[in-house]
């Protein structure tokens, strides 16, 4: 679901040595064989504020998903905020007391929750109750609070018939008691408890959203190790347009977060919170980043790849080198084609265009090998579970365009009027490509225009800023040609969470996300678009077939093969890389880990020098 930006997904192959652990190998509260310090303050730089404003139905941001993970918004189910390769894509229970197996006919979920797990202030008073996470549901559910997680849930009895205002309740949520939810899906769906480890299911306490549909973030009411700076100042009890927002969160400006409390270590195996207080400094470029990190005025890049001659200064010093860190995650860059626009309505074009794109000179310009490997298929190599690690369908195995292939592709395609592999008809001028206009995709754009200029295809490249970007590719009636900005980062360990979200027929339009290649477009649609083909590709059954396998190896080879159907019969995508997120820190870190799960820090697993062990 994160595909909704380009954000920063990684390769589960480490470019450095210190990729897994920072500073040691250590267990957690230990280093190097000495207590890890606890309290201090972390200081950390941001780019970007958060997109959503920390609404946990709505937000996609890997800042945002870190520091709800790690410190504001626990689940009943998660992963443990640790690389990859330390189990950081693990499932372990959080607020409930174990992963439910589901009943005889796979409908029932029964979740116990723990005892004497409390609110954050101002609620300090009330434990966690399995109302609370029914509300939450609900308003996932609820179209007032445009969630982008709702089709995770339809599955859910009642979910739709509650979004719709067919009903007051959704009927598949049951509190049996305080500690009790019970949980009754319309189908089996293996991948079920995987989806509770989102944040769009963190509970919610009941009344404290009312009337902050748009602005929830600012009254959030931590059930983690840490909450925002004034939480203790939130007043649930006058009317919502009356109640003061958290001090600890000026939008565009900063976050500031301190000990929640009420969180009890002996409730939380997961989350060792080191620190006691963090602040987040808004709106920094990234060279700004790195010199106040050099400066000692900062800890480390919450978000902003380092430039790369401040990584290599790092890495080529012996006493710094330590402090670079690359974190894995799961994710593919890619081009966009829309399969209903020409002459990319010609599955031949498609396979031109994936062979001659120059693979590995993008990945340079974004900043070399050490940001992530050329690919060119869709799913992630880890949630494949590596089956299809050598496969290369287009360009070339080091990531180079493979010109004879492109060519060959071509002269197949009626678009290319004399077979000479050229695309030579009027539709291949001037082809419609939008581009972020954020660094580098303009200059990527340019070295993708000079690589279809070898099979005849010429390039229009409208450089917009990246709202009316993504607002111009989600719209089908844009008549858009390729996007040259997207990818898609998993929101889970499944290989179903770039299925139904990416290439699903639901997917396709403004009002959904995200499948901005009309892959399962009905004629209606396409006719109302203004599209002239009304026949494209489907593969609704295809991604169903594997998302109703259980867990387990059948359903990894069921995706494998999904994956190499459409890379090569469908084509929707140029697969370009992997993408991996780089962060400097200070020396006053000796303790940092990744989290996988967010692509981020992990910031409860932070230590500082100078704290109190």
């Amino acid at each position: 679901m994160r595909g909704s930006l380009k954000l920063l997904a990684l390769s589960a192959v480490f470019v450095l040595v210190t990729a897994a652990c920072g500073r040691g190998g250590d267990q957690p509260g230990q280093q190097g064989g000495a207590q890890v310090q606890r309290g201090g303050t972390l200081l950390v730089g941001l780019e970007e504020d958060v997109d959503a404003a920390f609404d946990p139905q709505k937000e996609y941001y890997s800042v945002t998903w870190g520091l709800f993970h790690c410190c504001l918004a626990r689940t009943l189910l998660t992963t443990p905020t640790l690389p990859l390769e330390e189990g950081g894509n693990e499932m372990v229970p959080d607020l409930a007391t174990e992963i439910p197996e589901p009943s005889e006919d796979g409908l029932v979920y029964t979740f116990t929750i723990k005892d004497g797990v409390r609110w954050g202030p101002p609620l300090e008073d009330r434990e966690i109750v399995a109302d609370d996470f029914i509300n939450a549901l609900e308003r996932t559910a609820d179209p007032k609070a445009q969630a982008g997680y709702a089709f995770y849930y339809s599955v859910i009895e009642g979910f739709d018939d509650f979004a719709d205002g067919k009903a007051d309740s959704i009927s598949g949520l049951r509190a049996v008691d305080d500690k009790t939810l019970e949980i009754t899906l319309t189908r089996p769906t293996p991948d079920f408890v995987w989806r509770m480890t989102l944040h769009a299911t963190a509970p919610i306490p009941r009344g404290a959203e009312e009337g902050h549909e748009k602005d929830y973030g600012r009254f959030l009411v931590s059930s983690g190790p840490y909450m925002f700076e004034g939480s203790e100042d939130l007043n649930f009890d006058v009317p919502a347009e009356e109640q003061e927002p958290v001090s600890g969160y000026v939008p565009g400006r900063s976050i500031v977060l301190v000990r929640n409390p009420s969180w009890d270590p002996a409730t939380d195996e997961i989350r060792p919170a080191y620190l006691d207080r963090m602040e987040f400094q808004i709106g920094l470029t990234t060279e700004d980043m790195q010199d106040k990190i050099a400066a000692g005025e900062l800890d480390v890049n919450a978000d902003g790849i380092p430039p790369p001659q401040v990584i290599q200064e790092y890495q080529t010093d012996p006493e710094r080198e330590d402090q670079v860190v690359v974190v894995g995650a799961t994710g593919t860059d890619f081009l966009s084609l829309n399969i209903a626009e020409p002459p990319l309505d010609d599955v031949n074009v498609r396979r031109a265009v994936s062979h001659a794109v120059d693979r590995a000179g993008l990945q340079q310009i974004e900043g070399g090998p050490l940001l992530g490997e050329p690919v060119s298929h869709v799913i992630p190599d880890p949630l494949l579970e590596g089956l299809l690690a050598d496969y290369v369908p287009f360009g070339t195995p080091d990531g180079g365009p493979d010109v004879d292939a492109a060519t060959e592709a071509m002269s197949q395609s009626e678009y290319d009027q004399d077979g000479d592999g050229q695309c030579d008809a009027p539709e291949c001028q001037n082809v419609v490509t939008i581009v972020d206009d954020a660094d580098p995709y303009p200059d990527q754009a340019r070295l993708i225009a000079q690589n279809l200029e070898e099979i005849g295809i010429t390039l229009d490249l409208q450089v917009l800023g990246r709202t009316p970007a993504y607002d111009k590719c989600g719209d089908p009636a844009s008549h858009y040609a390729i996007c040259t900005f997207t990818g898609w980062l998993s929101d889970y360990p499944d290989a179903t969470t770039f299925g139904e979200p990416m290439f699903g027929s639901a997917a396709i339009g403004p009002a959904s996300c995200c499948n901005y290649f009309l892959v399962g477009a009905s004629p209606d649609l396409l006719r109302e678009a203004d599209y002239e083909v009304t026949d494209v590709p489907n593969v609704d059954d295809r991604a169903a077939e594997c998302d109703a396998l259980p867990l387990g190896d059948e359903r990894v080879q069921c995706w494998a093969e999904f994956d190499r159907y459409l890379s090569e019969e469908v084509v929707p995508v140029v697969s370009l890389s992997t993408i991996q997120e780089v962060f400097v820190y200070s020396d006053r870190i000796t303790r940092f880990r990744g989290d996988y799960f967010s692509t981020g820090p992990a910031f409860d697993q932070i230590a500082l020098a100078g704290g109190t062990e």
